[in-house]
């Protein structure tokens, strides 16, 4: 009775530990640190969402299941560092990274299997810097698709 118990118990223990996603532990962390920051799930995050912006998106918005933002400003070379700390401890992917007029864009995404879990972006420029981070479940396979199937232009002027 007391190992099945135990078990329980640990079974419980661990499944709470892995619904947390990683960026929600630098959101908590950091927010007291933030100029602004905001958290909503995705069914209200997605009522403002402008449709005509992001058709060619709307399959990966309706996989998305929660939104945070946070915007710094003000010292925000210290915070971005400990962000980046963050992306290589929490071993994130960098999808791209675009710098262009002293302003920097990067694209992160945490995997696990083959389902992609989250996906962080972060706008950087010499003033401050946003991060928006998506909790999702996509497969690999479905994100590949939308992105190969976007009309996404990367150019460098």
């Amino acid at each position: 009775m007391k190992n099945s118990f135990l078990i329980l118990a640990v079974a419980l223990v661990l499944t709470s530990c892995a619904s947390k996603s990683s960026f929600n532990s630098f959101y908590k962390e950091n927010k007291a640190e933030s100029e602004f920051s905001i958290s909503s799930p995705a069914f209200i995050a997605n009522l403002f969402i402008p449709k005509d912006d992001v058709r060619e998106y709307e399959d990966l918005f309706k996989k998305v299941k929660h939104y945070k933002v946070m915007i710094f400003s003000e010292g925000s070379t210290s915070l971005d560092k400990k962000f980046e700390r963050f992306i290589k401890q929490k071993h994130y992917e960098t999808i791209f990274s675009i710098k262009q007029n002293g302003e920097k864009v990067q694209l992160y995404f945490l995997q696990d299997k083959n389902a992609i879990k989250e996906i962080v972006l972060k706008v950087k420029s010499e003033e401050d810097f946003v991060v928006l981070g998506l909790k999702t479940n996509i497969s690999e396979a479905d994100f590949n698709k939308i992105t190969k199937n976007s009309d996404i232009k990367i150019s460098s002027n």
